[in-house]
């Protein structure tokens, strides 16, 4: 967990998914974006953003109050 946690509220309205990952990185110590980035600054295919229940790989999706986002790692395997 990057975040110590497994629920964080955060204040987004307004803002974008790329805002959200933004701000959530700084609480990670910088940790978050290396794990859920790739170089281009796109979403790691590894990971899915779900907004209000809704798939989002479009990072300059906007949120508003009381929006809910889950972000999970897809489990590699074989």
């Amino acid at each position: 967990m990057l975040l110590g946690t497994k629920r964080r509220q955060v204040r987004t309205s307004g803002t974008s998914l790329r805002d959200l990952i933004d701000a959530l990185n700084a609480l990670s110590t910088g940790d978050l974006a290396k794990e859920v980035l790739v170089s281009d600054g796109g979403l790691d295919p590894k990971f899915k953003i779900f907004v209000n229940g809704i798939v989002s790989d479009n990072l300059s999706t906007k949120l508003g109050d009381g929006d809910e986002v889950l972000l999970f790692s897809i489990i590699d395997g074989g």
